[in-house]
């Protein structure tokens, strides 16, 4: 059993997908043992003006302050949010990202290009769409990095859960290791970290995003910075595969994982 457990991808009832509150996830963290986490509600720029994302963002602020000072000597608590689909709106992206004071920011794309989302995006299965797809996918990536306002990338090898989990077709990404080269070695480049996001292992895809190949690879162009997160929307999965994941980054060589506060990384033995 680990004694620092930390769980740094938690929604909470101030995204659109999640109905559990900040408290209860802290009691659910201190239940399970965790010496902390970060509530990271979602802040989706191509529906942000329409679904009051700005609203919940502030209301997550807001819970996640009381909470930090209800837990304060039980539990870490830290602010932070997930922006995603950024290259569909720059200027409102810039803003959300400068209007708000958090500790910890995920840069995610959930929504691939400018209109489409992820879901609609990956239902053609056709092995070239896929192909073109992914690597359409890597290189918005790219771009969002240079764009650069966030703390770590979520989930790197996020179409496996809609190409194998949904759509049940096998997926090597060996396949596009080149192109994962280029983002990875952008990213330290960068100054930006990775996340673990366990939710693969509980989602029909067997393992996390990214799995073990990637966490060596990152770890051999040089990547030091590894937050590990459940992306749990329900109360049962907070903290979940968080112990199994800093496992793997004990096979992949790694001593520490890494969490946030005021926007600087924090380094924590893998004890």
């Amino acid at each position: 059993m680990y004694k620092n457990l930390f769980d740094c991808h938690i929604h909470s009832e101030n995204s659109h997908d999640s109905k559990i509150s900040v408290k209860d996830i802290c009691l659910q963290a201190e239940k399970l043992g965790f010496r902390g986490l970060a509530i990271t509600d979602h802040a989706e720029c191509q529906g942000y003006l329409g679904c009051d994302y700005a609203a919940n963002i502030a209301n997550s602020l807001k819970d996640t302050r009381r909470a930090k000072e209800e837990f304060e000597g039980r539990l870490q608590v830290i602010c932070g949010f997930e922006i995603a689909q950024v290259l569909q709106d720059y200027d409102l992206a810039n803003l959300i990202s400068d209007s708000n004071t958090f500790d910890f920011v995920i840069g995610s794309l959930h929504g691939i290009g400018r209109t489409k989302e992820t879901f609609e995006y990956w239902n053609s299965t056709e092995p070239v769409d896929i192909d073109r797809k992914i690597e359409d996918y890597f290189d918005q990536i790219m771009e969002m990095t240079r764009w650069g306002k966030f703390d770590v990338l979520g989930h790197l090898t996020y179409p496996i859960r809609y190409i194998t989990a949904y759509h049940k077709i096998p997926l090597d990404f060996a396949r596009y290791s080149d192109l994962i080269d280029q983002v990875l070695r952008l990213l330290i480049e960068t100054g930006h970290g990775i996340e673990i996001n366990t939710s693969g292992l509980r989602q029909g895809v067997g393992f996390p995003m990214p799995h073990l190949p990637w966490v060596k690879r990152y770890r051999e162009l040089g990547g030091e910075i590894i937050t590990i997160g459940s992306d749990a929307h329900f109360l049962e999965h907070v903290g979940a595969g968080v112990a199994e994941c800093m496992d793997m980054m004990k096979q992949a060589g790694y001593k520490y994982f890494t969490y946030y506060i005021d926007r600087k990384p924090h380094f924590e033995l893998l004890d």
